[in-house]
């Protein structure tokens, strides 16, 4: 993600929601703790050398005009992704506020989006949990353990299955 790919007047400013709720491999932090490299609502002290993860993460809110300002993570209690080969829409819920997902304008917009896939998934991690939605169909996939992988799984009778596997299963993807 670069400046100029950013929604004009959007900015990371005072928020630090992704410091506390995505899990970075490079610094052992898991999902839903501060992590200890954030000044909380300034912004990250490493910011210049940040781990690979980081770097890696873009968040939807700044990147996508057809996002509304209620989508911002300080108002939402969620951050937002997307991994594009995937199609997979990534939703990080604030532990501080499990079921945010669940309330309006958000649940709607999200049950749109899950109906929209053809080959990806909502993926919902809250708390310690992840969801998987599909069409109308919501997977709750538990906690998932290193050596698993989510997998979507499409049966000739038009019915879909997420649910969380062994990574080295041939029907093992991302994340």
């Amino acid at each position: 993600m670069t400046d100029s790919d950013i929604v004009p007047g959007r900015s990371c400013a005072d928020c630090t929601l992704c410091c506390k709720v995505l899990g970075i491999p490079e610094l052992a932090k898991p999902r839903g703790v501060v992590c200890g490299q954030c000044d909380w609502n300034k912004g990250c002290k490493i910011y210049a050398g940040r781990p690979g993860s980081c770097r890696d993460f873009d968040c939807s809110y700044l990147l996508s005009p057809a996002l509304g300002e209620e989508w911002k993570p300080t108002t939402a209690h969620l951050v937002l992704g997307y991994m594009a080969r995937e199609d997979i829409i990534l939703i990080f819920t604030d532990p501080d506020h499990v079921g945010a997902w669940r309330r309006e304008p958000y649940l709607a917009r999200i049950k749109k989006w899950a109906g929209m896939t053809d080959k990806g998934y909502v993926l919902i991690w809250e708390a310690k949990r992840a969801l998987a939605l599909v069409g109308a169909q919501e997977f709750d996939l538990g906690e998932l353990r290193d050596d698993q992988a989510i997998i979507r799984d499409d049966h000739r009778d038009g019915t879909v299955r997420v649910y969380a596997g062994a990574k080295n299963s041939p029907q093992a993807g991302e994340p």
